[in-house]
């Protein structure tokens, strides 16, 4: 099946989430919130279950586009089985409830030609409106097809984002649990490749990887711990790049640079990434509070 640009610019939707404080907790465990049992139990302790009262980890945005349906609905041709997520960018506009239902309308943004051998990338963006009517956030996300490259379609854009070339502000390090990825497909991201070893030893994989979304909700807590401590509802755009695989088990820094009063850049790295000259797994992150 060829890629088809015909999908370019149309609307899809509303993919429809009805969710709970349950949810809202699924997906910070699926973030390794409360890992050793007492850090960040403000993302998963309602308090009363009847009146359920919680900070939300702001990355609850993401998979409200960033999910199967979506990514099988916009379907312009390409090889599921090469897909990857690229990157994402979301911006949030209002708080969450603690049950809600919402509504999210996807726009198939673009498609370029990375060439062949590189992939087709392709570009969407979500709105995600509250039961009111209100918008919530704005997802941009970004997934390269690794085995659709070369049908003769525009290049994609630079994106440049400036990396400080300096120590970090902050740094945080944490072990990412083994079933991790386990715990954040339940929010709609099944591919196999995070639950199957036979799937991942396919691509000289050691094991099924971690998430791109959940890796952004790694790093979001570490940030927010460390610039607001207490207050995720400040935090107004998260953009990052998934440049390299995880694999559960390993121990991971968040990196950090302050380069405005509201802003930082950031990068998440193997603890030991200095050592072995490994790549990031995230990169060319940003993020902006209020």
């Amino acid at each position: 099946m060829a890629i088809s640009t015909e999908i370019v610019g149309k609307e899809f939707g509303p993919f429809v989430r009805e969710y709970t404080f349950k949810d809202l907790e699924i997906c910070a465990l699926g973030c390794n919130a409360g890992y050793d049992g007492k850090t960040d139990l403000e993302y998963v302790n309602e308090g009363d279950a009847a009146n359920p009262d919680l900070k939300v980890l702001p990355i609850f945005g993401a998979p409200l586009t960033v999910h199967e349906e979506m990514t099988r609905t916009l379907d312009y041709g390409y090889d599921y089985d090469g897909s990857l997520h690229y990157g994402f960018e979301i911006k949030l506009h209002a708080p969450f409830k603690m049950n809600d239902r919402i509504e999210t309308f996807v726009t198939q943004d673009a498609l370029y030609d990375r060439g062949e051998g590189r992939g087709c990338l392709s570009k969407q963006t979500g709105r995600s409106y509250s039961s009111d009517g209100t918008l919530l956030c704005e997802t941009e996300t970004w997934d390269v097809c690794i085995y659709d490259g070369g049908w003769g379609g525009p290049k994609p854009p630079k994106d440049i984002v400036e990396m400080p070339d300096r120590a970090p502000d902050a740094v945080v390090e944490e072990t990412m649990p083994l079933n991790m990825p386990l715990i954040y497909r339940l929010m709609g991201d099944w591919h196999q490749q995070h639950i199957d070893f036979a799937y991942t030893e396919q691509t000289g994989l050691a094991r099924p990887i971690a998430h791109g979304v959940s890796l952004g909700g790694f790093t979001m807590r570490h940030i927010i711990s460390s610039f607001f401590p207490g207050e995720p509802e400040r935090m107004k755009r998260f953009k990052t790049r998934i440049t390299s695989p995880v694999l559960p088990g390993t121990t991971l820094q968040t990196r950090m640079w302050k380069v405005g009063d509201n802003e930082i850049r950031f990068q998440l790295v193997d603890a030991d990434a200095d050592e072995t000259g490994a790549k990031p797994h995230l990169n060319f992150g940003i993020c902006e509070w209020e």
